[in-house]
């Protein structure tokens, strides 16, 4: 079972969780319930924590300032919000799980199911540095990618292009290509469309990773990292638009 610690400062909140976890027998243990930063850390700091469900705004501080304060991280954290705002984005850039509230119960039982596949693949460590680097940007700079060992993380600015494959996406760098659980449509919404251009439909491009432009038939774009990436002719006017 899992060691479970809530923190959140609202009663209503906390009971809906509990009800929830009530619903899943056999899978955590509710370890506390906490309402404050500083309840939360000592919990934290005294006893292994396999998972924490943690609020974003806690009373005067918030979920960021109780990450920032423990000196090693070895649970796996899902943030709760009623808030859609930019920490969502961070959320996504990190690999982090959330939930909105209300809390629904299908979409704690999805997360809930993400989270047995990422502790069955020992991938279950998120990048809390990163979380915090990109909690601070209006466009986050850090793009973590899960991977079975657990996690790597990226430059945005690195980023090439990427490249769709189905339900899949290849994230291509100058020195190497990952492929990633997700449909390309994922970061077509995440990434700054100031810098990223979907320049066909199966393609994302770095604007400042562009070393040729061919105009031909076929038109396409020669990437710094010697890749050819094709340009489709219903995107082309769009595409040189961007620099007239």
């Amino acid at each position: 079972m899992l060691n479970t610690l809530i923190v959140d400062d609202e009663s209503h909140c906390i009971k809906r969780l509990l009800y929830l976890i009530d619903r899943k027998p056999g899978i955590f243990n509710v370890i506390a319930t906490c309402k404050t930063v500083d309840e939360a850390l000592k919990i934290a700091q005294d006893t292994p924590l396999d998972l924490v469900f943690l609020d974003i705004e806690i009373d005067d501080k918030t979920g960021f300032d109780f990450l920032r304060q423990l000196n090693h991280i070895s649970f796996k954290t899902i943030f709760t919000t009623a808030f859609d705002n930019y920490a969502i984005k961070a959320f996504k850039f990190s690999a982090f799980d959330y939930l909105m509230k209300p809390i629904d119960f299908d979409e704690f039982n999805e997360t809930i199911a993400r989270l047995n596949e990422e502790l069955q693949s020992k991938g279950h460590n998120n990048s809390v540095e990163s979380l915090l680097k990109n909690i601070e940007q209006e466009h986050p700079k850090l793009l973590t990618i899960p991977s079975v060992e657990g996690f790597e993380t990226v430059l945005v600015a690195d980023i090439v292009h990427l490249e769709a494959n189905g339900n899949y996406t290849y994230i291509h760098t100058k020195h190497k290509k990952q492929i990633v659980s997700k449909p390309i449509k994922f970061y077509e919404n995440l990434l700054d469309e100031k810098l990223f251009f979907k320049c066909h439909k199966s393609h994302l491009i770095n604007m400042e990773m562009i070393k040729t432009f061919n105009k031909g038939k076929q038109a396409y774009v020669q990437m710094e990292n010697g890749n050819q990436v094709p340009i489709a002719t219903r995107r082309k006017d769009v595409f040189l638009k961007k620099f007239y």
